[in-house]
């Protein structure tokens, strides 16, 4: 009998170990997703940024600095992983530019 009290004794450490290790791991997921979504795999904070940073360095220069702020400023968004609000920042970059958004055969597909 005093076998088995002692590992229902040991039995709340080991739960909390394996809390703590299922816990570890969530926040381990949770830290890697944005750097996912950071690295290219989104169109939008890949391709249009591209598309959108192109077309700031060669608009007018009364116009220049502006579109240079709307592409930092969807940088910076696609960095915090909000790709929706940054690909507004870069089409709004591109419409400043007087650049019409390039899609390739891939975003067309998608889209209709």
């Amino acid at each position: 009998m005093a076998n088995q009290l002692s590992n229902f004794r040991r039995f709340p450490s080991a739960f909390a170990i394996v809390a703590a290790s299922a816990l570890a791991f969530t926040g381990l997921v949770a830290t890697t997703s944005p750097a996912y979504a950071q690295s290219g795999g989104d169109y939008r904070c890949a391709n249009l940024a591209e598309q959108a940073s192109t077309a700031a360095n060669g608009a007018e220069a009364g116009k220049q600095a502006n579109a240079k702020r709307f592409v930092s400023t969807g940088k910076k968004l696609c960095e915090a992983g909000n790709e929706r609000a940054a690909a507004k920042q870069f089409r709004a970059a591109l419409k400043l530019a007087g650049v019409s958004e390039v899609q390739g055969d891939a975003q067309v597909a998608a889209a209709n």
